[in-house]
């Protein structure tokens, strides 16, 4: 299951690409298909103009879908559930955006010229779920409202300590969007906790966590996917998914920058 439904994700459980399942009882009974998207920025801060110059509005039909994260003038990294079964001609990206409604000054838009998906992704366990958008034009650079994002070494491995999740996400589980950027700064989650949460068959390699897991309450949410996951100015993952919104030891799911470095040096020309 994908984000690429966002209604019919929504239909199917209370926000975008999370599915309204029970929550099992023993995590060992939670198969990797059973993983499902995560939504928006919960318990989160409205961000300052500028605070966030390498995010990007996905937007496919008629507005906003996804996130996602300039790493160069012409280059954006999101999602591969995001663009699955989109053409390139159907999204459409939107740099140094603060609101989703009207304009905000110095917003660029941009139309996508050509979509690399990882061959690896999977739409039922969302492994491999990382894309590159071509754009048409490169967007102008101010280093202010529009910047591109650092990256780590392949050498890296996942992040420790506190992350930064941001996004148009709704702000609680089975909300609308947020008009306005909204980012929350939430702890990493060893691998193996993140196992014991949704069983070891459901996080593959790339993927790392981060959430509160005692209370919940800070996460990514819906509409977020795809967006980023920093420390400091340094892009180091992509919000996949999770199950529900913020919800106690269900921690975000995201894939690493590092661990997906060279495909991104490889597909970036």
């Amino acid at each position: 299951m994908t984000k690429k439904v966002c209604a019919a994700l929504l239909s199917r459980r209370s926000t975008r690409g999370l599915l309204a399942g029970a929550v099992l009882a023993a995590s060992a009974l939670l198969p990797a298909v059973t993983a499902v998207p995560a939504q928006a920025v919960v318990g989160g801060t409205a961000a300052t103009r500028g605070q966030f110059p390498s995010i990007v509005s996905i937007e496919r039909g008629t507005g906003h879908t996804c996130a996602g994260t300039l790493i160069a003038a012409n280059r954006v990294l999101t999602a591969a559930q995001c663009v699955d079964g989109a053409t390139a001609a159907g999204l459409r990206v939107v740099a140094g955006r603060h609101h989703l409604s009207g304009t905000t000054p110095n917003q660029q838009t941009a139309e996508v010229a050509q979509i690399v998906k990882h061959s690896g992704y999977r739409a039922d366990t969302h492994a491999g779920d990382i894309a590159i958008l071509k754009l048409k034009k490169p967007v102008v650079l101010d280093g202010l409202y529009v910047a591109v994002a650092d990256q780590p070494p392949s050498t890296a491995g996942a992040p420790t300590g506190n992350v930064v999740v941001a996004g148009w996400g709704a702000t609680r589980e089975g909300g609308p969007r947020s008009d306005s950027l909204q980012w929350v700064e939430i702890p990493m989650v060893t691998d193996a906790q993140c196992k014991t949460s949704y069983g070891s068959s459901a996080i593959y390699p790339g993927m790392f966590c981060a959430g509160v897991l005692s209370t919940g309450g800070k996460a990514d949410c819906a509409y977020d996917t795809g967006g980023p996951v920093l420390k400091g100015h340094t892009l180091v993952g992509i919000h996949s998914w999770a199950r529900g919104c913020a919800r106690p030891n269900y921690p975000g799911v995201s894939s690493g920058i590092s661990y997906y470095r060279s495909w991104i040096d490889a597909n970036i020309r």
